[in-house]
């Protein structure tokens, strides 16, 4: 009988986290996903601040405002995944091996269909913000950023299908002044 219950427990818990894997392998084959995670294992140090955000969630999140701003919950509706990892110490953004990993992705995602528009390089600041578009240019797959300055460094990366419709309706409501009218055509 106690293997007939530990059988059944184990089919149980494959059925239910079948949902969930499959959801994971869906978010990591889309074309606006970027793991960060070999980054992690390079700085040596957990993130001190940690958000992610994928399907169940990103659906309840979307539920919950749909009342209040239409925009914000139909934006929400089309992303898969929302990822930010921010990682503070002193030695972080002078570390050879972050610096250097940090590159490669940068290399990986301009080889890789991905289009930058904007790097930065100071003395104390990188930034690279990455959109990685559908091959009609109609959608955004995705958005990458990555900031290192001294003391702290930030990885964010939001997959879906995100359309520059959606993205000026968010700016109007927000005020974001830059990104106003990018749904407008030429």
């Amino acid at each position: 009988m106690r293997i007939m219950n530990l059988s059944f427990v184990f089919l149980l818990c494959q059925v239910l986290s079948a949902p969930v894997l499959a959801q994971r392998n869906q978010v990591s084959d889309h074309p606006g996903f970027v793991d960060f995670s070999m980054l992690s294992s390079i700085a040596g140090i957990e993130p001190t601040v940690e958000v992610s955000l994928q399907g169940p969630i990103l659906t309840m999140m979307t539920n919950l405002i749909r009342n209040q701003n239409v925009e914000a919950a139909n934006f929400i509706s089309t992303l898969l995944s929302v990822s930010v990892q921010v990682f503070e110490s002193q030695e972080i953004v002078d570390a050879p091996g972050m610096s250097s990993t940090m590159s490669e992705i940068a290399a990986s995602l301009d080889a890789n269909s991905w289009s930058r528009i904007i790097r930065v390089r100071e003395e104390n600041e990188n930034v690279d913000v990455f959109f990685r578009l559908s091959d009609n240019g109609e959608l955004i797959h995705g958005i990458t950023i990555m900031v290192a300055e001294t003391g702290e460094t930030v990885l964010v990366n939001i997959a879906g299908d995100i359309s520059p419709d959606d993205i000026s309706a968010i700016a109007q409501r927000f005020n974001i002044q830059q990104l106003e009218g990018l749904d407008e055509k030429d």
